[in-house]
C-alpha cells in the first residue's frame, strides 16, 4: 500500500528475472512488475512517483465500466447498423428481433446465462453473415487468393487478428459497432494479408480502400469499450 498522502489502491507485486520496475492497470487493477530481489522500499517509492498516472488509470477504466453494456430491458443495442431497445424477459430461450426490439426470453433471465445466451446468438449471426461480406471485400480489393477462412472468437484485447496462413479472425462483437466500423475492421485485417505489421505501407494500404478509417479508429477508442458486456 502506498503513502497516506497518496491516492488510496492496493496493488500486486509480480517478481521475476527483470532489471527493471513497471506498472500495468488493468481491469481497473494495479500490478506492478519488480525484479526478484527488488526492496520493498523501492517499490514502494516508485509506486509512490507513479500514484497520480495510477489513480487517472483507475478513473478512467472506471469510467469505461460503467459506459459497457449492461444486460438489462432499456439499454439501447445496436446491431448491424441499426439501434434496438434490450427486452428481457422470461420465457422458452431465445432471442428475436422485432422491428426497433431485441428480445431475449430466458428460462431463468440472471445475467451469467443472458450473457452465454447472447454469446452464443452473436457467435451464429456472425457466422451466418460475416464470411460472405470479409469475401466479398477481400475481392474487391483483389486479396481473395490470399484469404484462406474466416473464423470467430471472442476475445478481451483484440477486435480482429489475421495469421500468415491466411486466416481472418474476427471477434463477434464488431456486430455490435457502427457498420463504417465494421467495415474498417475487415478492412483492416484483410490488409495483413498483404502486410502482416503495422508500417506505413499497411496504414496507407489501409487508407487508400477506406478513406474514412481514422473516424472509425476513433469511434473504438472512445466508444469501442460500450459493446462489452
Amino acid at each position: 500500500m502506498i503513502s497516506e498522502t497518496s491516492p488510496a489502491f492496493d496493488y500486486e507485486v509480480i517478481r521475476s528475472n527483470r532489471r527493471t520496475l513497471s506498472i500495468e492497470v488493468h481491469h481497473q487493477k494495479v500490478k506492478v512488475r519488480a525484479p526478484q530481489g527488488a526492496p520493498d522500499d523501492w517499490i514502494e517509492g516508485f509506486v509512490y512517483q507513479k500514484a497520480k498516472w495510477i489513480a487517472r488509470k483507475l478513473l478512467e477504466q472506471a469510467d469505461k465500466q460503467a459506459d459497457r453494456l449492461k444486460l438489462q430491458t432499456g439499454e439501447i443495442i445496436s446491431f448491424i447498423g441499426k439501434t434496438h431497445r434490450l427486452v428481457i424477459e422470461k420465457g422458452a430461450n431465445r432471442i428475436s428481433l422485432d422491428n426497433d426490439k431485441l428480445v431475449i426470453t430466458n428460462r431463468e433471465p440472471t445475467y451469467e446465462t443472458v450473457k452465454k445466451q447472447l454469446d452464443r446468438w452473436l457467435l451464429s449471426q456472425a457466422k451466418e453473415w460475416l464470411p460472405e461480406r470479409v469475401e466479398k471485400i477481400a475481392a474487391r480489393l483483389g486479396f481473395s487468393s490470399k484469404l484462406k477462412g474466416v473464423r470467430f472468437r471472442k476475445t478481451k484485447t483484440q477486435w480482429g487478428h489475421c495469421t500468415r496462413q491466411g486466416i481472418v479472425q474476427l471477434n463477434q462483437l464488431i456486430l455490435l459497432t457502427p457498420m463504417y466500423v465494421i467495415e474498417y475492421l475487415i478492412i483492416h485485417e484483410l490488409t495483413h494479408l498483404k502486410h502482416l505489421n503495422h508500417s506505413k505501407r499497411f496504414w496507407k494500404q489501409v487508407e487508400l480502400n477506406c478513406p474514412d478509417y481514422l473516424r472509425a479508429e476513433d469511434w473504438l477508442k472512445q466508444h469501442g469499450h460500450s459493446v462489452w458486456y
